[in-house]
């Protein structure tokens, strides 16, 4: 028996922990609600490590990291009341998020490229999405159901190619999905049902509260305290509207600048500016500018933590009693409005899911859900217009004008079953088909399986009926205004990712029924294993290309290939550029039938890239794929396929040279 003193031991092999804690804290991993699911998404995080380098880009990521910096430096003028003239359509907040953190993993991994970093930011969203589905899960399933829905929902190889890629839908569904879970559970703890009052203080004692520790100051001290928040108000107004602190800069240094002004200035300028006469005055000024820019997006987080610093120090009961109260009533509310607002940032359907919150809320509450609603469709609001640069200055125009076009897009055409529609007029079947052969055979039996368990279930029981019918509305919405041509889609069913969510809670409901059927708990487990087989064998044959892929119903992406849409977004092109860059010679003419976009961040700098048209005459070599590329095999006649890029046998891009016979 091993023998501890205090909180060690002396064994063979040195200093051992009291007890075994390395398999105590295996089992109580193990045990513990987010444990496996934590397990599992870091080692989805090795894997996509690992992958990261072999995705290519899509046609619209340039475009849209284009509008993220553009957005960005709109920041920097630091008006919130002026709109910063960017026409786009859709909201650029995530187009932000990625710009930022693909510089900063570029910083940390030099050997990336921008759309690796880009690329990794899509693929740690989706999984911070993979965690908000398992909670919304655990509402309905107990733990083993939700980790074995997590894990069949992640190892969609449709999913997971566009976890990668996608920096539109993938980003909606994520914060779609986190909006409503959060909403959720806001609601539920405000606890609005009659005889469950809020735990905490109540309302009188938290505007009492901060009164008598305030009156035992001295009056000295009180003093203080007003003059600095003076000073802050001051200065976040003359920071943002007023300006004159960066007028006065201007003119101290034009000043310096020209020889004038007292001996300190002088100085301070020779010191800061170096040879300054081999410099214009106009870039002096221009650094100022810059740097007030950088001081107004610093200073309101600042102000705001030093605030609650100096709160927190000098009134430590007062702010305890307050902030617990005050969080445990709003915080929820305020943090699931917050991410509301920035899924409205995302695209103009945002709304929707604060509307699945509201009647979940009117469902649970009735009127005594109103004050709460109200706060939390404030904070979203606040959030949009904050997060949403082309909202400033014109709100409510600007959204009315975006949601307009964002319904009336141009149109696209869409290629199904080999007949090809607009993307306005589309059959009514076309998402239930694409959904139907785009996930895995298990996946579609669980969801059908799952619909009248599902119902019966919301019959049985009130509280999963609200719940219930929440999903359902989700689910059903954006299915009907599909097939009713009010929601125009196209590319597949790439702006419904954000149904997905709802739909395998549903196949939730068609797990539990099989599992009733199936009493042996090792023919569960093998039968669960074998539900991931189809995903695990997709992923791993169609790496890098997981997004095309076409169940066993439709025979794979060979059967798929002249009928649906394959590569439509062009990331075979990484792949065919790498061929060109070391076949084409110095300053080649490259032609692309395409999106010539998805192989801009991976030419070779010499390189020119176009579109061929009958004026331009044949490039030095030829770049196809994307759509319907068996129409265009037979393009450029009288050159030769030298590189072809395939899976499973179906071509997705290929590249054509002048070859000279020896």
């Amino acid at each position: 028996m091993l023998r501890t003193e205090g909180r060690t031991g002396k064994g063979r092999g040195g200093l051992v922990p009291r007890g075994n804690s390395l398999g105590s804290l295996g089992r109580a991993i193990l045990r513990s609600k987010y444990g496996l699911l934590l397990i599992g998404l870091m080692f989805l995080v090795v894997l996509g490590l690992s992958l990261l380098q072999d995705f290519g880009t899509s046609v619209d990521e340039e475009l849209n990291a284009y509008y993220g910096s553009l957005t960005l430096r709109a920041y920097q003028t630091g008006s919130l009341l002026r709109s910063p003239g960017i026409d786009y359509f859709n909201g650029t907040f995530y187009f932000m998020v990625f710009t930022i953190t693909s510089q900063l993993f570029r910083v940390l991994n030099p050997g990336w490229l921008a759309t690796d970093g880009r690329h990794l930011t899509n693929f740690l969203i989706f999984l911070v999405g993979v965690y908000f589905f398992y909670r919304m899960s655990m509402r309905l399933f107990p733990r083993g159901v939700s980790l074995f829905l997590c894990a069949l929902f992640a190892s969609q190889p449709v999913l997971f190619g566009h976890a990668f890629i996608n920096q539109k839908d993938v980003p909606l569904m994520v914060f779609f999905l986190a909006s409503v879970e959060l909403g959720l559970t806001a609601i539920d703890r405000l606890r609005l049902l009659p005889g469950r009052p809020v735990p905490g203080p109540e309302p009188e004692d938290l505007v009492s509260a901060p009164r008598e520790p305030w009156r035992r100051l001295l009056r000295g001290l009180q003093s203080t305290w007003g003059f600095l928040a003076a000073c802050a108000l001051l200065l976040v107004i003359d920071l943002w509207f007023t300006r004159f602190g960066e007028q006065i800069s201007k003119d101290l240094v034009a000043t310096a600048y020209t020889g004038g002004g007292p001996d300190w200035l002088a100085r301070l300028f020779a010191r800061v500016a170096t040879d300054a006469y081999k410099t214009p005055l106009e870039a002096y000024l221009a650094k100022v500018v810059q740097g007030f820019r950088w001081i107004r997006l610093a200073s309101l987080p600042v102000l705001l933590a030093t605030a609650f610093g100096l709160w927190r120090a000098s009134f430590p009961e007062n702010y305890r009693r307050s902030m617990d109260g005050w969080v445990r009533r709003w915080g929820g509310l305020i943090v699931g409005g917050a991410v509301l607002g920035m899924t409205t940032s995302i695209r103009i359907l945002g709304p929707f899911a604060g509307l699945l919150v509201a009647i979940y809320a009117f469902a649970r509450a009735g009127r005594r859900a109103l004050p709460a609603l109200a706060l939390y469709a404030t904070v979203a609001a606040v959030a949009t217009y904050t997060t949403w640069p082309v909202l400033w200055g014109d709100p409510i125009g600007a959204f009315l004008d975006r949601a307009g076009r964002a319904s009336g897009f141009v149109r696209h055409e869409v290629f199904l079953l080999g007949t090809e529609y607009e993307s306005n007029n589309l059959p009514w079947h076309y998402l239930p088909t694409l959904l139907g052969l785009q996930l895995t055979i298990p996946a579609v039996v669980l969801v059908l399986t799952g619909i009248p368990f599902s119902l019966a279930r919301a019959v049985r029981s009130k509280e999963d009926r609200v719940l219930a019918g929440v999903i359902w509305i989700w689910l059903l919405a954006p299915l009907l205004m599909v097939a009713g041509g009010l929601m125009p889609i196209y590319d597949n069913f790439r702006h419904a990712l954000f149904i997905l969510p709802a739909l395998f809670l549903v196949a939730g409901g068609g797990l539990i029924g099989l599992g009733k059927s199936v009493r042996s708990a090792r023919l569960r487990v093998g039968l669960a294993l074998l539900a991931f087989l189809p995903g695990a064998a997709g992923i791993v044959q169609l790496h890098p290309y997981e997004y095309i892929y076409y169940n066993e119903l439709m025979g794979g992406i060979r059967g798929a290939s002249g009928r649906f849409e394959l590569d439509y977004w062009c990331t075979a092109f990484r792949d065919a550029m790498a061929f060109v860059n070391e076949a084409a010679g110095p300053n080649a003419r490259v032609g692309f039938v395409g999106g010539a976009a998805s192989a801009v961040p991976y030419a070779r700098e010499d390189l020119h890239l176009y579109t061929p048209t009958s004026a331009s005459g044949d490039p030095d070599m030829a770049v196809l794929g994307c759509r319907l590329i068996g129409r265009q095999a037979s393009l450029f006649p009288d050159m030769q396929t030298v590189h072809e890029t395939r899976r499973n046998g179906v071509l997705l891009a290929l590249v054509k040279e002048h070859v000279v016979d020896p």
